[in-house]
């Protein structure tokens, strides 16, 4: 470890659009209150993860659950990493790893790249690490306690890095309403639905299934019992997008499936076809929740979903264990998922009006709270262009 003088450098702000994370939290309009941002213990995460205010990401790994980030972190609050978790991989690529407020670094966990904090605490046996030769830096700006912590490269005050808060898109403009819509009764039944605007999707038992396609979807909210199947058609090679006005509430043990390019012309479940995922987008005005699977049974799920709810009662993205996710995660407040799980980074297909958006970094706060009414909410969109029947603003 090499100690580097205190010198006056300024901080230079990292711009990451919200388009490059996995999992990422805006942290509503007020003060922390707690992780934004958090994740549990024995979770892969495969992608960039953060929140403009707090993270956590838990360790702790077990056999076959690792506790591992591919990927880098970046927090405009506090950061908490737990211990034994591990940040990318000796031979690289380099991470970073950026918190504007306090890093604290669990014991035995490792980072294989640069760590920023404003203070930075490492735990017993911590490495910062490099990754192909390079980085294994830490910066910090008011105080560093090292304890036993390994560091390959240079300490150094103060912080050279902070994260430039992202501007989360507010709610898209749309109705629901129409005819309610249940999957007939009896375990093994299904319901398909065309492209068009409904009321509440149920399912009536558990084991059903509720078949769609590419194209626009209208919903007052979606409620499904356990070891349901959403089969989505995706041959054309369209988006499917599912707006949904109220909750979004997934039982355990659930199964996305897709048809489409490279599936042979069958539904299979999504992590046989993770790249579907860029293709299946569902925006809630409320929660989307989704209660955990087992160890033999865990849910499979994907594509982009956002929350753009803003209160204080509980996560707007709430994700229970043993979930394999291949797609992103967005709240306009806070997320968390449980243990025993894993997270893929599949980025949602771009459509050309919404570029760039694509491309947000940087903080302007909405001034005042969101107004939500049952059927409408206020304007934007995330990653897309206004859908068919979206009001005029």
């Amino acid at each position: 470890m090499v100690l580097v003088a205190a010198s006056t450098a300024s901080a230079s702000t990292v711009t990451v659009p919200l388009s490059d994370f996995v999992i990422f939290s805006g942290g509503g309009l007020s003060a922390s209150g707690g992780n934004e941002t958090s994740i549990g213990g024995h979770v892969l995460v495969n992608g960039n993860i953060g929140s403009n205010q707090d993270l956590f990401q838990q360790g702790n790994p077990l056999t076959g659950y690792p506790a591992q980030l591919n990927g880098s972190a970046y927090a405009g609050g506090a950061l908490t990493f737990g211990q034994d978790l591990t940040v990318g991989s000796s031979s690289g690529p380099l991470r970073e790893v950026v918190a504007n407020g306090a890093a604290s670094i669990g014991g035995g966990a490792n980072i294989y790249g640069n760590l920023y904090g404003n203070s930075v605490t490492l735990g017993q046996l911590t490495g910062i690490r490099k990754a192909g030769g390079v980085g294994g830096n830490v910066q910090y700006t008011t105080s560093y306690t090292p304890s036993t912590a390994i560091v390959e490269g240079a300490v150094s005050s103060p912080s050279t890095k902070t994260f430039n808060l992202i501007t989360m898109p507010a709610a898209t403009v749309f109705t629901a309403g129409g005819a309610n819509q249940t999957v007939p009764a009896g375990q093994g039944n299904s319901l398909t639905l065309a492209p068009g605007t409904y009321g509440a999707l149920e399912t009536s038992s558990q084991n059903q299934a509720v078949i769609l396609s590419s194209g626009n979807y209208y919903f007052d909210s979606i409620t499904t019992r356990g070891g349901f199947d959403l089969q989505i058609d995706l041959t054309s090679g369209n988006l499917v997008n599912m707006y949904v006005v109220g909750d979004a509430a997934f039982a355990g043990q659930q199964t996305l499936l897709v048809k489409g390019a490279g599936t042979g012309g069958a539904f299979v479940p999504i992590n046989q076809a993770p790249q579907l995922a860029s293709l299946i987008y569902l925006e809630t005005c409320a929660r989307f929740t989704m209660t955990g699977g087992v160890d033999a049974t865990h849910n499979i799920w994907g594509g982009t979903v956002y929350a753009s709810l803003l209160e204080t009662t509980s996560a707007e993205i709430s994700i229970g264990q043993y979930t394999d996710w291949y797609g992103a995660a967005y709240a306009f407040d806070s997320f968390d998922t449980a243990d025993h799980g894993s997270w893929n980074y599949v980025p949602l297909v771009p459509e050309p009006a919404t570029l760039s958006l694509l491309a947000l970094g940087g903080l302007t706060l909405i001034g005042r709270r969101r107004r939500l009414s049952l059927r409408i909410v206020r304007s934007s969109g995330l990653l897309r262009r206004a859908p068919q029947n979206a009001l005029p603003r």
